[in-house]
C-alpha cells in the first residue's frame, strides 16, 4: 500500500478530463486522415460516417495525468517498475489490437488470442487473486494455481464485454465513467492508494472523451477504446482489491460491472443456442441496448441514459455491500431491481 497522494484524486480526475477534451479533436483528425472510419449498416444506429481510434485519446488523457502526479511526486509507484511494465506491454497490445482491427479488421479468434496474451502479461505483472476472505468465518481460502487461470478469464471476459456493449453513442464510455466513480469510492474506502489514482485518472479521461462521443457522437471509442477500456477495468478491479481481501469486496467489481458482465453472458446463451459454440463471435442485434430501442420504443439516447441509470444502481449495490460487509443487504437490493427490470421488460415485450 502507498501512502496518501498529495494529489487529490479530483484533481486528477480533472487533469485528465483536461487533456481528452484537448486530445480528442486531434485523435479524431488522425482518424479521418488514416481512414478509420465507422460507416453506417444494418446494426449501426448512426446514419452517418464516424471516426473511431477515440481510445488513444482515453489512452493519452489518463497516462498523461498519471504522469504528471508521478512528476511532482505524488506518492504512486514508478510507472517503469517492473510489475507496472509487464501491465504496460499488455495495455499496447490491446491498443495495437484494436488500432488495426479499426482499420483492418480481424478474425475473432485472432482477437482472442492477443487479448489473451495482453491477459497473461498482466497476470506475469502480478495482477491476480490469490485468494479472500470469508467474512462469516474469517477464514482465508487461497486460490492456489487456479488463481492465475481465474484473473486471465475474467480480464478477457471483462476486455469483450466493454467491446460487446458499444452499440450506441457514448454507452461504453459512460458505463466506464460510472463503474470507474464506482471503484474508486471502493477503492478509498479499502485504503487502496494507488488504486484509486488509476480509477480517477480512467474516469476522468472517460468524462473529457464522452463531451464528443455522447450523442450524436463525432467519435467512437472504436475497438481501439473497447478494448482497452475493458482490459484497463479488468486489471484495475483487480488492483482494488487487497490481498486476502473479503469476500464481499471480491464480489463489488461484479456488481459495479453489473451490465457489460449480464450483457456478455446472455450474449453467450443467445448465440450458443441460436447456432452452437461457433457462433458465439457472430455479432447480432440481441444485446440489452438493442432490445431498449427496437422493442423498448426508446430512442438511442434515452437507452443510453436509462443504461446509464441501470449502472448507477448497480454500482450502488457494490457501495452498500462493501459499507455494510454483508453481501445479504446488495443480494435483497440486486434481487429487487432484477424484478422490477423482468416486469417492465415483459410489459414492453
Amino acid at each position: 500500500m502507498y501512502p496518501r497522494p498529495r494529489v487529490s484524486y479530483l484533481l486528477i480526475a480533472t487533469l485528465a478530463a483536461a487533456l481528452a477534451l484537448a486530445l480528442t479533436p486531434a485523435v479524431r483528425a488522425l482518424a479521418l486522415r488514416i481512414g478509420a472510419i465507422d460507416a453506417p449498416d444494418g446494426r449501426r444506429t448512426h446514419d452517418r460516417p464516424v471516426p473511431t481510434l477515440g481510445g488513444l485519446a482515453v489512452l493519452g488523457a489518463g497516462g498523461g495525468a498519471l504522469a504528471i502526479a508521478h512528476l511532482v511526486g505524488d506518492g504512486t509507484p514508478d510507472p517503469v517498475a517492473p510489475g507496472r511494465a509487464w501491465l504496460a506491454a499488455g495495455v499496447l497490445t490491446v491498443v495495437a489490437t484494436g488500432v488495426v482491427d479499426d482499420l483492418r479488421g480481424l478474425r475473432p479468434l485472432a482477437k482472442l488470442a492477443l487479448q489473451t496474451l495482453a491477459a497473461g502479461l498482466a497476470v506475469a505483472g502480478g495482477f491476480g487473486i490469490a485468494g479472500f476472505t470469508n467474512p462469516a468465518t474469517g477464514t482465508y481460502l487461497p486460490l492456489g494455481a487456479a488463481g492465475g487461470l481465474v484473473t486471465l478469464v475474467w480480464i478477457v471476459a471483462i476486455t469483450n464485454a466493454f467491446n460487446l456493449i458499444d452499440g450506441l453513442d457514448g454507452l461504453a464510455a459512460g458505463v466506464g465513467v460510472i463503474a470507474a466513480a464506482t471503484l474508486l469510492a471502493i477503492a478509498v474506502a479499502e485504503g487502496r492508494t494507488t488504486a484509486a489514482l488509476h480509477w480517477a485518472a480512467l474516469g476522468g479521461g472517460l468524462a473529457g472523451f464522452l463531451v464528443y462521443n455522447f450523442a450524436p457522437a463525432s467519435i467512437f471509442l472504436g475497438d481501439t477504446g473497447s478494448l482497452l477500456l475493458g482490459y484497463v477495468v479488468a486489471v484495475l478491479a483487480i488492483e482494488t482489491l487487497a490481498k486476502g481481501a473479503a469476500l464481499v469486496v471480491v464480489v463489488a467489481p461484479i456488481l459495479a460491472l453489473g451490465l457489460p458482465i449480464v450483457d456478455t453472458a446472455l450474449a453467450v446463451v443467445r448465440r450458443t443456442l441460436a447456432g452452437g459454440l461457433r457462433d458465439i463471435a457472430r455479432a447480432d442485434r440481441g444485446h440489452i441496448h438493442d432490445r431498449l430501442v427496437r422493442e423498448g420504443g426508446l430512442s438511442p439516447r434515452a437507452a443510453v441514459l436509462a443504461l446509464y441509470a441501470a449502472c448507477s444502481a448497480s454500482g450502488g449495490v457494490a457501495l452498500v455491500a462493501v459499507a455494510t460487509r454483508d453481501l445479504r443487504y446488495a443480494v435483497l437490493v440486486a434481487g429487487a431491481a432484477a424484478a422490477i427490470w423482468w416486469l417492465a421488460a415483459g410489459r414492453r415485450s
